[in-house]
Order: structure tokens, then C-alpha cells, then sequence
């Protein structure tokens, strides 16, 4: 039986982790199982006491955690920078969102979206939000949005809603969606994503080599078909 290393990340990474598992199962013999959250969820998961052999948040939530001696910080490296897009139903109308007026456009003419709920951490619901009152729509939009925990374009594969707003890699991880691309580069959020081996991994060999490939330059292409950027 293959042995495996437990990787506590943002959904964000599971299609890159997915994508270099044969690899790292090839060079090490472990396969990996996966326990997602928004990255402020993933610290909380640590703290209390979830096992995991490696650590995916933002670099401030890893740091946080090296002080508290829940991650090996001197293991942490750069793995990926998330980024947010939208997606529609396959049949809806597949507007250019590149500018930040074709963007505004798509989102009034919508009959119906959905993004995370703001009460389970998520930083794409808290930044979209913000976006909403800088385009000075906040107003309109409400009346048309849900929100809910998990991976929102799910709710667009089944018609119940006509578009989704989520980090772009989220968004790649639905069939029966269509991904119209990132949010125009004045609008976006960059957020990068670090990796570090938890303080208690039996498996700290294997889980520093998971994180050596993932932040690799030959993990690059990879990473963005996933719909991230590579790491800086």
C-alpha cells in the first residue's frame, strides 16, 4: 500500500498538487491526501490540532505559525500566488471581462451570481465585496448574489445561478462551467501561498520534498494550467 503525506491547503492547490502527484509519488513512494480551507482556515485547522504533514496559507499564517512551533519555518517556501476570476454557465453569454467597464458590464448584466460567504474566511468573497463598492455597484448587485461555503461554480454546472466569483484555480476545478478568465489587472488580488512541513510530521522527508516540487521551476506550467501564478 502506497504510504501518504496529509497537506492541510486553501482548494486553491488542488489541482496543481493533483497534477504533480505522479511525479512526487514516482521519486518518493508516497501518495497525498488533502484537508481543505480558506487559507485563515487552514491555521485554525493547525492550531487545533489537526494532523498534517504539510501547511498551505498565505505567508503571514505560516509565519504565525513557525513562531507558535506548529511548522518547521525554516521549511516554508513560496509555492504558488492565487488570483481571481469568473465564470459562467456554458450556455450563458461569455462577455470580455479584460477591461474594468467590460468586467462592470458583465456583472450588471448577470441575471444571477454567487461567490463564497465572508463568514468562513474566504479572501475572494472579501476582496470581490470590495471590488463591488469601488465599481459602485454594491447596491445592484445584492439583490442577485448568493453566497456559500465551498466551491461556488458548482451551484453554475447545475443552473442555479449564471455566474461565479472565486479564485481562478477554484473556478478550473468545476466541469460544466465556463472560465471567462481573471478579474482585469486593476481589479485583481494577488495572493501569494507558502508551504511549510507541520512540526509533527512523521513524514518530514517526503512532505519537504512535496514542497521542493511544487515551488521547482519545472512545477511552473503546471501550476498556472491550474489557473495560479507560480511562486516569485
Amino acid at each position: 500500500m502506497t504510504k501518504t503525506i496529509r497537506i492541510v491547503t486553501t482548494v486553491a492547490m488542488q489541482g496543481a498538487i493533483e497534477a504533480l502527484t505522479p511525479e512526487f509519488t514516482k521519486a518518493t513512494g508516497y501518495g497525498v491526501e488533502m484537508e481543505f480551507g480558506p487559507p485563515s482556515a487552514c491555521v485554525d485547522m493547525v492550531r487545533k490540532g489537526m494532523a498534517a504533514d504539510v501547511v498551505v496559507s498565505t505567508p503571514d499564517g505560516i509565519d504565525a505559525l513557525a513562531k507558535e512551533g506548529k511548522v518547521d519555518g525554516g521549511s516554508a517556501k513560496g509555492v504558488a500566488r492565487m488570483i481571481m476570476g469568473l465564470a459562467v454557465g456554458l450556455n450563458d453569454p461569455k462577455p470580455d471581462i479584460s477591461s474594468a467597464a467590460g468586467f462592470k458590464a458583465a456583472l450588471l448584466a448577470t441575471k444571477s451570481i454567487i461567490h463564497a460567504d465572508p463568514a468562513t474566511g474566504s479572501p475572494s468573497a472579501a476582496h470581490f465585496i470590495k471590488v463591488l463598492d469601488k465599481l459602485g455597484i454594491t447596491d445592484e448587485m445584492k439583490k442577485k448574489t448568493t453566497t456559500r461555503a465551498g466551491v461556488v461554480a458548482t451551484a453554475v454546472a447545475s443552473g442555479e445561478c449564471n455566474m461565479a466569483v472565486q479564485q481562478l484555480a477554484e473556478l478550473k476545478l468545476v466541469p460544466g462551467v465556463h472560465v471567462l478568465g481573471p478579474f482585469p489587472d486593476e481589479l485583481q488580488n494577488v495572493m501569494p501561498l507558502t508551504a511549510a512541513v507541520h512540526a509533527k510530521s512523521a513524514h518530514a522527508v517526503a512532505a519537504k520534498a512535496l514542497i521542493d516540487l511544487l515551488a521547482s521551476p519545472r512545477a511552473k506550467t503546471t501550476i498556472e494550467n491550474a489557473g495560479l501564478l507560480a511562486p516569485v
